[in-house]
């Protein structure tokens, strides 16, 4: 009798702490925001994806009714900034703002990291998708993308690409490698320099984002563009997919969460961040960045293809035996 009242009154505990649990947890959703929401960017002021987070936070403010701020973070190739919201409380009340490729690349080229990019900061929300351009010099021996393509191939190696960062140095060896052709690689301790040295002929390939490329203007040819439709710029580069490398894609940006976030709390922040994408004046900031809306901004299509970059780009690692540092 004793055994059987006692198995009794601990299922009967634990219902009720499940009890508690819910309507703790409904009734947080319900309050949610009560205070400052902080949107965590994990680059310096004034870049591309610092520009993105102060474009929609005040507009995610007016529909939350809190202060959404942007706070930067940057660091050991952004990985102080993403682990810094990725041990944050799971709340709802710390965001980060990702720039999906160099997440996905982190655990290829840092060492130790302490936390598991694709698992600890899951996508809430993509905002948006810039095009990416592959540029080159106008030294170079060629005018066209297939001109570029049958050159390289008659002389692999003998052509320099620059990188800024390991994510853009993995797609262009994706993009060799998909075309059968090889490349040398020359890194660069930033972007300045990296395109100052496409400007004057020290490397001959580049990847560039359709702004930067426009201030560019003719010392530099565009060979080619990520996205489903060519460029109304440079109406004359064919699309990667028209080309045959097809999973060429665009630099993209998107909200993320810590993991554990009540799903209540990210349906709230979801909603916001839905709205404020349709604000015409931010849909105008965004044109005037050359940032496309995603058809499909939902948590499980930015999963899929955080899913589907990690392992292109894993595979192009192991290819060329990339370790982390």
């Amino acid at each position: 009798m004793s055994n059987s009242f006692s198995l009794f009154s601990r299922r009967k505990a634990v219902g009720l702490f499940a009890t508690v649990l819910l309507v703790a947890g409904a009734a947080t959703a319900q309050d949610f925001p009560s205070r400052p929401i902080r949107i965590v960017v994990a680059n310096t002021a004034g870049t591309a994806p610092d520009t993105v987070a102060r474009l929609v936070a005040p507009e995610m403010s007016k529909i939350l009714g809190q202060p959404v701020v942007v706070e930067n973070r940057p660091g050991a190739a952004m990985a102080i900034g993403f682990e810094h919201v990725a041990k944050a409380a799971p709340d709802g009340y710390t965001i980060a703002l990702v720039y999906p490729s160099a997440l996905v690349t982190l655990p290829l080229t840092v060492k130790e990291l302490r936390f598991a990019p694709l698992k600890d900061l899951p996508p809430l929300i993509g905002l948006g998708e810039g095009r990416l351009l592959l540029a080159t010099s106008p030294q170079a021996p060629w005018k066209s993308f297939n001109e570029f393509v049958a050159n390289a191939k008659s002389n692999p190696g003998k052509w320099n690409y620059g990188w800024p960062d390991p994510s853009v140095r993995l797609l262009i060896e994706d993009l060799s490698r998909g075309l059968g052709i090889s490349l040398t690689h020359v890194p660069y301790s930033g972007a300045a320099a990296y395109y100052q040295a496409l400007l004057a002929g020290d490397i001959q390939i580049a990847f560039a984002a359709e702004a930067t490329a426009l201030s560019f203007g003719p010392r530099a040819r565009i060979l080619a563009v990520t996205g489903t439709t060519r460029s109304t710029t440079f109406p004359d580069a064919p699309t990667f997919a028209e080309v045959g490398v097809p999973r060429i894609r665009g630099l993209s940006y998107s909200l993320n969460l810590p993991v554990g976030v009540p799903k209540a709390v990210a349906d709230k922040l979801y909603a916001a961040a839905e709205r404020a994408l349709q604000q015409p004046s931010l849909k105008e900031s965004f044109a005037k960045l050359h940032l496309q809306m995603f058809s499909d901004n939902t948590p499980q299509a930015n999963a899929q293809r955080l899913a589907e970059s990690a392992a292109s780009l894993a595979e192009v690692a192991k290819q060329i035996g990339l370790q982390p540092q």
